[in-house]
Order: C-alpha cells, then sequence, then structure tokens
C-alpha cells in the first residue's frame, strides 16, 4: 500500500517536472520567435529607411546635375526648402527629413554655391542619417589619390579614399627611389587601403608581382624607370585588403587652371562673378589681366613686414617690385582674413626660428612657390609655375586645412626623413595637394602622412620626371629606413601586413569643400559629395 503511494507522489513529480519544461521551452519559443520577428521588423525596416534616404540622393544628384548656374541666390530658389519647392516634394515622396545646415558651417549663401544637407529617417528607436553637400568644384577634390592620365601605385602605402585613374592604372609590390643620384628598386608590399575605398579605373588595369626578383617590375634605362610590361597581369593586387573596383559613372568635372587664376584675380579686386565687369576683363591674359587691376589692391614699394600686411585693412594686397623678384613669409602670423595676397613673383614660405609660420587667407602666385620646415596654414593657394614642397611640415591653423594648386609640376620631397616613428594616425601634410601636370613621389627614405588628396592632371606631352608614363606615380615602402653612410638601409617589418608601417600614409577630407569657401576653384557645373552612412 506504501508502495503505492510512493509510486502515485513519484509519478505526479514526472508529470509536474515535465510539464515545467514544456512550459519553459513554450516561453523561451515564444520569445525567440518574438525576438526574431522583432529583428526582422528592425532590419526590414533599417533597409527601408536606408532606401528612402539614398533614393532622395539619387533624384537630388540628378536635379542639381541638369541646373544652369547663375547665382547662388538662384540656386537656393531652385532647390526650395522645406516648406517650398523641390525640397519639400523630396520630404512628402519619401519621409525623410532634410536638414539645412549650410548657416552652420559658415557659408555666406549669398557668395557662394556650397549647400550642406543632413538627410535623416527613424526605425525604431535608431536614426539613419547621411550628410550632402552641392557644390561646384572640380571632381578631383572627390579623392584621395588620382589622375585625368594613369596612376601608378608602387609599394607599401594607405589609402583611405578613392583612387580615380582617367586612363590606366598600375599597381606593383616594389617601390623605386633615388639616392646620391643614383636609381634604385626595393621589393615591399603591395598598397592596403581601408574598407571603403574604390578604386575608378576608366581603361585598364595591370599589376606587377617581383615574387623576390624573378619577375622584375622595373628596368633603369635611358636615366629613367621603365616597366618591363611583359611581367605585369590584367588584374589588382593589394596587401590584406584592397578597394572594390568600378568605373565612374558620375561625370568629372575639370578645373580650366588659367580661368580660375583670372576668376579669383577678379574676387580678389573686389569684382563678382557673372557681373559685367568680369565678364568684360575674364578674357584677357593673365597678365593683362594683373596689370589691369593693379589700382584695385593695396601695394608697397618696397618688401614688406606682416605688420604692414595685416595693417592693410579691407583691400587685397599686391607684392609687385621690379627689384625684388622673391617674396619670403618666414616668421609670425599673417591673417588675411577676407583679403588675398598677390605675389608677381616667386614666394618662399617657412619659418626662420622655432616657432611655426601661421598663414590665414588665400594666396595668388605668379611664380614658383617654394614650402620648407614648419608652417600652419588656413589658406587656398595658387602658383602659376612649379611648386617645392621639401623638408616640410604642413598642418592646419585652428584644425582648417590648405588646398594647394600649382599649375607646373609639384614636387614633394624629404618629409620627415628616415623618422621611423610611424607616426599613423596623425599627418605631417595636410591639405589637398594638386597639380595641373604630372608629378611623381618618393615615400622611401621619407615619411608623408598626408590628411587630405593628391592628384595630377597629367601632361600627355611629356613623361613623369625619372618615369615612362604621364600621370601620378607615387612609390612608397613600408619598413623603417635609415641613412648609413652612402646608402639607404631599408628593414622590411616583421609583417607585410602591418599597414602602420606604410612610409606614404593618406586620408581623403570631405571638410574641404566646406572650410575653403571661397577660394576653391569655380566651375560652372554643380555636383553633389555624399558623406558617410550614419546610424545613431
Amino acid at each position: 500500500m506504501n508502495e503505492k503511494g510512493y509510486s502515485l507522489v513519484l509519478t505526479l513529480l514526472i508529470v509536474t517536472i515535465f510539464f515545467m519544461l514544456g512550459l519553459t521551452i513554450l516561453s523561451v519559443s515564444l520569445y525567440q520567435a518574438k525576438f526574431t520577428q522583432t529583428r526582422v521588423e528592425d532590419v526590414a525596416s533599417l533597409h527601408e529607411a536606408t532606401k528612402a534616404i539614398e533614393e532622395t540622393i539619387a533624384e537630388m544628384k540628378v536635379k542639381v546635375e541638369n541646373l544652369e548656374l547663375s547665382t547662388p541666390l538662384q540656386l537656393d530658389a531652385d532647390l526650395g526648402n522645406s516648406q517650398t519647392g523641390f525640397i519639400k516634394q523630396l520630404i512628402e515622396r519619401y519621409g525623410v527629413n532634410i536638414q539645412d545646415v549650410t548657416s552652420d558651417n559658415n557659408i555666406d549663401r549669398t557668395k557662394l554655391f556650397t549647400r550642406v544637407y543632413l538627410l535623416s529617417k527613424p526605425y525604431g528607436t535608431r536614426t539613419v542619417s547621411r550628410k550632402i553637400i552641392i557644390t561646384n568644384t572640380p571632381s578631383f577634390l572627390k579623392y584621395a589619390v588620382g589622375s585625368n592620365e594613369d596612376v601608378i601605385l608602387n609599394g607599401g602605402m594607405y589609402i583611405d579614399g578613392n583612387i580615380y585613374a582617367g586612363k590606366n592604372f598600375y599597381v606593383t609590390n616594389v617601390a623605386n627611389y633615388i639616392d646620391n643620384s643614383q636609381k634604385y628598386t626595393v621589393q615591399t608590399s603591395f598598397p592596403t587601403t581601408s574598407d571603403k575605398s574604390v578604386l575608378f579605373v576608366n581603361e585598364n588595369r595591370y599589376s606587377c608581382d617581383q615574387q623576390n626578383g624573378a619577375n622584375a617590375c622595373y628596368n633603369v634605362a635611358n636615366s629613367r624607370f621603365e616597366r618591363i610590361l611583359s611581367n605585369y597581369s590584367n588584374d589588382v593586387q593589394f596587401q590584406t585588403k584592397g578597394p572594390s573596383v568600378q568605373k565612374e559613372q558620375s561625370e568629372f568635372i575639370d578645373v580650366d587652371f588659367d580661368w580660375t587664376f583670372k576668376d579669383k584675380l577678379l574676387n580678389a579686386a573686389g569684382i563678382e562673378t557673372f557681373s559685367q565687369a568680369y565678364e568684360n576683363n575674364i578674357n584677357l591674359t593673365i597678365h593683362e589681366l594683373l596689370n589691369s587691376l593693379k589700382g584695385q589692391f593695396a601695394t608697397f614699394d618696397h618688401v614688406p613686414t606682416i605688420d604692414e600686411i595685416t595693417g592693410v585693412g579691407n583691400e587685397s594686397i599686391l607684392l609687385d617690385s621690379d627689384k625684388f623678384s622673391s617674396f619670403f613669409i618666414d616668421h609670425g602670423e599673417l591673417d588675411l582674413q577676407n583679403n588675398w595676397l598677390i605675389v608677381n613673383g616667386d614666394l618662399y614660405l617657412g619659418n626662420s626660428v622655432n616657432v611655426p609660420v601661421k598663414i590665414r587667407g588665400n594666396i595668388l602666385v605668379l611664380g614658383n612657390l617654394m614650402i620648407s620646415g614648419n608652417v600652419q596654414l588656413d589658406s587656398t593657394i595658387y602658383a602659376l609655375q612649379r611648386t617645392f614642397i621639401y623638408n616640410a611640415n604642413i598642418s592646419g591653423w585652428n584644425d582648417k586645412e590648405v588646398v594647394l594648386l600649382s599649375k607646373g609640376p609639384l614636387e614633394i620631397a624629404r618629409i620627415n626623413e628616415f623618422d621611423n616613428k610611424f607616426p599613423f594616425d596623425t599627418p605631417n601634410l595636410k591639405g589637398y595637394f594638386y597639380t595641373d601636370n604630372n608629378a611623381v613621389l618618393y615615400a622611401v627614405g621619407s615619411y608623408i602622412n598626408i590628411k587630405g588628396g593628391l592628384f595630377a592632371r597629367g601632361n600627355v606631352n611629356e613623361a613623369v620626371p625619372d618615369g615612362d608614363t604621364s600621370g601620378l606615380v607615387i612609390n612608397s615602402y613600408r619598413g623603417p629606413a635609415n641613412k648609413q653612410s652612402d646608402a639607404i638601409a631599408l628593414t622590411p617589418p616583421p609583417s607585410l601586413d602591418d599597414k602602420e608601417q606604410a612610409r606614404f600614409v593618406i586620408r581623403h577630407d570631405k571638410s574641404v569643400f566646406i572650410d575653403r569657401g571661397l577660394g576653391l576653384p569655380f566651375v560652372k557645373k554643380l555636383d553633389l559629395i555624399v558623406d558617410e552612412l550614419m546610424i545613431k
């Protein structure tokens, strides 16, 4: 009888346990199903919000690219706002929020065609957003590295940003360099890019793997580095991480350097773009225009001090003297505010004392430009002849940058020579560097870290210095470099995948479109620049 009682209790206990297990499993299953449904709905909501923003951007891009440029105020009328016109239609069509943040970026909308918008759309408790910039600046500013002609990347550089090759693209795992007038080639890693980088190639792409000397990429002949094209294959190779590859679908908006130089001269004289006085003078040659405008500038019959220049007032300044063909700014702070400095001769920027030279304002140089030493710039500089950046550290003044455009060749050399500290996240050149000609850059003994961009328009009538192509050539070693007697000692890093030991680093910076304002090259066509997608 007692045994039957124990059996009953045991049976009830087992039934209870299984019942509780069943309830637990059912509860977990219901929770997982609810969680999965919530997650699916969350992903679908995110996709819907992202799609709405992308469709809004696509329609805005078509709109702005087809607008006829007239005046900045007409641009506002063409675009409308959240209460009226085209932007209101987009808000209603796609359910997005379009916030005009142009004024927050200190942009004078009566003088500039630059407009900044923040597009956003909520999903659940979070928000997807993307900043866009409408501007009438040339396309080269969109890329970290590029050329309208060929682009050749030799060796272990690191690039965070897009790459543009108007013609062919070449990549190798060797770096060329010159030491004591002798030319050398050393094997190193292939380049590395960031996850978000895109390689735009309009024609063909090639790569060369030297394979420890068994498949040479270059031969030194005729006093130049010549590619052994039979050892190049029709593909691209990168170290660890490379960019996605595609053709540029947007129209490339080029810059007319001479026209831009004259445009800035007229603006410096207080003549507005599109005015009658502007149209009457824009077709003169640069020197004819300067001669006709001399009365509009503050001038000196001697080499002025920085205090004399800054004390001029609201006029732009012309440094023009038959006695002085070269001008030096080698100490102090030069704040031009909204004025321009025009130098009818060569200009040298550098520091003669152990304090950085600081310059704010825009500069036109009709001769050569030389930058050496420690210089802090918040400027746009146009040089009509050659530009040399030699043994220099160019940083921004108040976290701004320089946009430097040279009609003649741009030469960058001996930047932080034999620096093996590799400050990967700290730039030693902050700005965008452009040449209307060819360019070659060597970062084998040097350490060059740019926040901005580097672009060579190219010159089909001649090759790059010491090379066999036109366009842009960059050479970069990966690892320590030391000077030993009459040679450079190069040591590979423990791992060639270590991008932080790249001797050339460049990161693109979109803030240039906002910061530089009136100084940027002016083109008669609008473009739309898209920033990264943000989720908060």
